[in-house]
């Protein structure tokens, strides 16, 4: 009978346990806070964070493309690891690494007045190319590279049709090695896919959302691959800044994740967070979201 109670006991108990909601741990952050590392959990002035951010070869910076605010932290970190006598190598979205020559035109300022319409900025990004002009304009100033990492529009778009036949040995290859499995990841953007905004003909809502989700998939593998690529290359005093959007390094799962597996380079991973003076409140951020965030006042621009 005493066996039997105990036996009762331990199912209330787990079935207690089992009905719980998972907790999130979380980093309060204040609103004065620029800078927070989730490493040490504390706030940092600029000089601390780059003092933090300085041993590391390789930084993952992530971006929020419509902010100006968001960005002036780029123009900082390539301005202050350059006066302590790094050169910066810039890896960018927007562009692939068969834009590179074009990006090295840039640089040497070989390219026509109207640059953004000569690097075809308003089919690549979408956004006011003033936007992120300014980090452009300190890598160059301060002698640095500008890189793509990205892949080809027309490849990608082979990856979403599943298009294998127009592949070359080379794309097929990518397209064999890429990891579609990651559990963690598939969570983390599964609200992003809860549904399929462009169904094709004769698709069903699963298929579409297993293209989406492939295509992302590929998306940061390439950019991941591209910066490992880049990484092994690096000279002598010389950093690596791979400044993407903050959703392909969010929990370390993407572009990141992907690196990883292609090189043993240490590597940092920085988001952006927006704040919003007005409000006198803490700012809860997910612990593991990143290594570090900095904090800036978010003002959509137009």
């Amino acid at each position: 009978m005493k066996q039997i109670s105990i036996f009762i006991t331990l199912l209330l108990l787990i079935g207690g346990c089992a009905s719980k909601e998972p907790t999130v741990i979380t980093h309060k952050v204040s609103t004065s806070c620029d800078y927070y590392s989730l490493q040490s959990a504390e706030c940092l002035d600029k000089k601390r964070f780059v003092d933090r951010v300085e041993p590391y070869e390789v930084i993952f910076l992530g971006d929020h493309h419509h902010s100006a605010n968001a960005h002036k932290v780029a123009v900082e970190l390539v301005n202050e690891l350059s006066g302590r006598g790094y050169r910066i190598a810039f890896a960018n979205e927007w562009f692939s690494p068969q834009n590179n020559s074009l990006l090295n035109q840039y640089t040497n300022g070989e390219l026509e007045t109207n640059t953004s319409k000569a690097l075809g900025w308003k089919k690549r990004a979408g956004y006011d190319f003033n936007l992120s002009e300014p980090i452009y304009s300190a890598v160059i100033a301060n002698h640095g590279k500008l890189y793509g990492i990205n892949m080809e529009k027309a490849f990608k778009k082979m990856i979403s049709d599943n298009n294998l036949s127009a592949m070359d040995d080379e794309q097929r290859a990518f397209y064999d090695s890429l990891d579609l499995n990651v559990t963690a990841h598939q969570q983390l953007l599964s609200p992003f896919f809860s549904h399929c905004h462009k169904t094709r003909n004769g698709e069903s809502p699963k298929q579409c959302k297993e293209r989406m989700y492939r295509v992302q998939v590929a998306w940061d593998s390439m950019m991941g691959q591209e910066s490992a690529k880049l990484a092994e290359n690096l000279q002598e005093s010389e950093k690596l800044i791979v400044f993407i959007g903050a959703m392909h390094l969010e929990s370390k799962l993407g572009a990141n994740l992907r690196f990883a597996r292609e090189t043993n380079k240490p590597f940092i991973t920085i988001l952006p967070i927006p704040k919003d003076m007005k409000l006198e409140r803490e700012i809860e951020i997910d612990l593991g979201s990143s290594d570090m965030v900095y904090l800036y006042e978010e003002v959509l621009e137009k």
